[in-house]
């Protein structure tokens, strides 16, 4: 199995189990992180902006030290981006919504 399935095996599971859709999670967290950076911010985090930060936060522990885990996590943070703009589930290849 590969990065990018190990990914969508986890937010279709494991993730979305644990934590909630990303549009939620995500939004949770864009209001704590807004709230920490209030004094230095124009506007607020979005949910996007979280993604898009995570992957950012991943892909440079993986210039620091490569390992699987950040290359999966950053596939999944993208997974979850696509999923919270399209407004729909990601469906794995060979099976059906």
């Amino acid at each position: 199995m590969n990065n990018a399935d190990k990914a969508a095996a986890l937010i279709l599971g494991d993730r979305n189990d644990s934590y909630g859709t990303p549009e939620s999670d995500f939004s949770g967290i864009a209001l704590i992180w807004s709230g920490i950076l209030s004094a230095k911010l124009r506007t607020n985090i979005t949910p996007d902006e979280v993604a898009l930060m995570m992957v950012g936060l991943k892909l440079r522990r993986e210039a620091h030290k490569p390992k699987d885990d950040n290359l999966v996590d950053a596939h999944g943070y993208l997974l979850c981006l696509e999923w919270m703009r399209s407004g729909q589930r990601p469906v794995p290849e060979g099976t059906q919504a």
